[in-house]
């Protein structure tokens, strides 16, 4: 993947002049920039700061602001050490032979955010609440593989695992994971037999440069910087990330300058965005995807021709060039084309109306006299699902609506928080209780090609994000292979055979995948995003 050069601007010099940390103009080359204070916009709204039971994009995000892992993942695309001195690996001894036994050496020095010291027993303890069966955590997985782990000393662990599992050190406590899970502090949590409801999921303390100082739903989380941070105070005084539900009004914020940095701006949108003065635009590639998931539990999805004719006659192309202006990136499979694990041998579901009214035919779907497909008597209705807000989303479904309408399929759109989309089944989530016929969903996957939380059959909610109802012995045994095998090509080749089952019986499509759209005011420095799971891995040196 081509990371993206991000021109940095000269620094305006300062005068002698002490400026406060909000003055409006002070130092900057916008009158309008407020000195050391970052306001973001964005319409989603966090489920959880814990990232142990968020469920959305926003929630890892955030959480790269505050919390502590092991490892970052940088925009070199690579893993950072953070809490963690060195990557293990079998060449520096950290992996064993046997793949069985990895050891971690522990940053000495890091305090926690009320001022008590991190060390060995806040891993030990945090994986323990990861497997504590009253904590309804989005998923253990990888977790569970451990068989114990032994505090050599209060800065090295020995990790033992029940089984090989190569992408162990992108996971454990790495934001290189498809889901991160930052540390906890043993001290301030250890007493509750559960954290499912603690106040600490609305105000956590971490160990990362910024301290959550507020958290209003449905308005703003407020963050300060840490003055102990192990390197080095922050170069921002505050962040203010504002909640706004509609991706046009905060194109408004930004138009009229109320905000510096309009987070995951709307594709559909770009246009209008170029257009704004004293901005910029920043584009980054990203292991996420957009995609129709489909519940094959229900009929006549249940059906696999009915589910390759919504592939055929849905049109990428015209989605990317309409709906994302040219920006997203087409893909075919959960591999994203420029990853190494990528199969560029699979099937491919081009924009086929043809095909896809004769896969309906064979499955028993008669076109009728009003355009609709039949089946004893009965039309052919889905209900598609997606989030509220979102300027692409609204776009993107809109189209797919009536090109399905044009195969024959009459689709009805319904559309709720992302919150409340993506929640847990515990907490009555729309995808993870099966409330839907296909939806329009987005995933980001790690700097691991490991994604089998999402169709493996063990990963049905709540154990995992399995929501498709999709199970499949021979793609869980190529699952098991990639992931017990720590040697590339023999993994390349197991995620082909992956891919290729996928594609043939298609829990979910691909629509596109992800070039991240970012608007920053000019003067706001040192922002390089990285390429996979979250794009705040370096918020300690962010400027403004």
């Amino acid at each position: 993947m081509r990371a993206i050069a991000l021109a940095l601007l000269a620094l305006t010099a300062a005068g002698c002049t002490k400026i406060s940390s909000e003055t409006p103009g002070a130092g900057a080359g916008n009158s309008w920039t407020i000195h050391r204070v970052l306001r973001v916009a964005s319409r989603q709204e966090p489920d959880n700061l814990n990232p142990l039971f968020g469920t959305q994009v926003v929630d890892v995000d955030l959480s790269m602001l505050w919390a502590g892992y092991l490892f970052l993942w940088g925009d070199g695309n690579e893993l950072v050490p953070e809490l963690a001195t060195e990557v293990p690996t079998l060449a520096n001894g950290g992996v064993s032979a046997d793949g069985l036994t990895i050891t971690y050496h522990l940053r000495r020095g890091v305090k926690w955010q009320d001022g008590a010291p991190f060390d060995a027993d806040d891993v030990i303890y945090t994986w323990h609440q990861m497997l504590n069966p009253d904590n309804f955590v989005v998923s253990r997985f990888g977790y569970d593989l451990i068989a114990g782990i032994d505090k050599r000393d209060a800065h090295t662990i020995v990790v033992h695992l029940k089984k090989r599992f190569a992408p162990f050190a992108d996971t454990f406590f790495s934001s290189s994971s498809n889901h991160p899970d930052s540390i906890l502090p043993k001290h301030l949590l250890s007493r509750f037999p559960s954290l499912n409801r603690v106040a600490y999921n609305n105000l956590p303390i971490g160990t990362g440069p910024f301290k959550i100082v507020s958290f209003e739903k449905g308005s703003h989380v407020t963050l300060v910087a840490n003055p102990a941070y192990w390197r080095g105070a922050p170069k921002l005084a505050k962040i203010e990330y504002r909640i706004v539900g509609s991706d046009n009004t905060i194109l408004t914020l930004m138009r009229t300058h109320e905000i510096d940095f309009y987070y995951r701006a709307s594709e559909a949108q770009s246009p209008s965005l170029r257009a704004i003065p004293d901005t910029r635009v920043v584009l980054t590639p990203f292991t996420q995807f957009a995609d129709i998931g489909i519940n094959a539990g229900h009929p006549p999805l249940d059906d696999i021709r009915v589910r390759q004719a919504l592939a055929y006659a849905t049109d990428r192309r015209e989605l990317i060039d309409k709906v994302s202006h040219g920006i997203n990136m087409p893909g075919d499979t959960d591999q994203p084309p420029f990853f190494w694990a990528y199969d560029e041998r699979t099937v491919k579901y081009g924009y086929d109306p043809r095909r896809a009214a004769q896969l309906l035919d064979a499955a028993g779907w008669r076109l009728g006299a009003d355009g609709l497909r039949y089946k004893d008597g009965q039309p052919l209705r889905l209900t598609m699902v997606g989030y509220s807000g979102a300027a692409t989303v609204n776009a993107a479904q809109v189209i797919i609506q009536h090109e399905w309408r044009q195969a024959g399929i009459d689709v009805g759109i319904k559309q709720y928080s992302s919150a409340l989309l993506y929640a847990t089944k515990a907490n009555g989530g729309i995808e993870q209780t099966g409330r839907f016929d296909v939806a329009y969903e987005e995933w980001a996957n790690g700097g691991d090609p490991d994604d089998s939380i999402l169709v493996t059959c063990g990963m049905a909610p709540p154990a995992g994000w399995n929501i498709y109802h999709f199970c499949d012995n021979q793609l869980d045994a190529a699952e098991n292979a990639a992931l017990a095998e720590y040697d590339r090509s023999k993994r390349k080749a197991a995620y082909a055979t992956v891919q290729e089952i996928m594609q043939r019986k298609l829990p979910f499509f691909i629509i596109w995948y992800v070039r991240r759209q970012d608007v920053v005011n000019t003067d706001f420095k040192n922002y390089r995003p990285a390429h996979a799971v979250s794009p705040f891995w370096n918020s300690w040196e962010w400027q403004i």
